[in-house]
């Protein structure tokens, strides 16, 4: 089985949080383009999965002003990453918690999201894709 290098899941990993927080897009998807140069797949857990490049760029269109990403931990083994991250919501105390999971191919990146519904929020979170109905 041809491996990807875990320098370069290391750098992508940390790489895509910086790129967010700072509002980088083009730095953010050229750091997926390499990664996924033949094919990109995201899925929501619970959702339907649906083609992982629209995924993407409508989750930066419609978010990438709302969030700040936090990693509170990521662990790489071999070609999988997972890691869990504090989504906070930019003005408010609301924090999505989530445990995404990354596999590595050559030219090939599928991602998991698992969205924990926050215990009490005013935001509504219908307008999410992991959340809507």
């Amino acid at each position: 089985m041809t491996t990807v290098d875990k320098g370069a899941i290391e750098r992508f990993m940390q790489g895509q949080v910086a790129c967010w927080n700072r509002h980088d897009k083009e730095a953010f998807m050229a750091l997926y383009r390499e990664m996924a140069s033949e094919s990109l797949d995201i899925e929501y857990v619970g959702r339907p999965a649906q083609d992982g490049w629209f995924v993407i760029e409508e989750m930066w269109d419609k978010h990438n002003g709302q969030f700040e990403l936090g990693v509170l931990s990521t662990i790489i083994n071999g070609n999988e990453a997972a890691v869990h991250h504090h989504n906070k919501i930019v003005g408010t105390g609301v924090v999505i918690e989530s445990i995404e999971t990354y596999r590595f191919e050559p030219g090939k990146l599928s991602v998991r999201y698992f969205l924990k519904t926050p215990e009490a929020s005013s935001v509504d979170l219908t307008q999410f894709r992991g959340f809507a109905t």
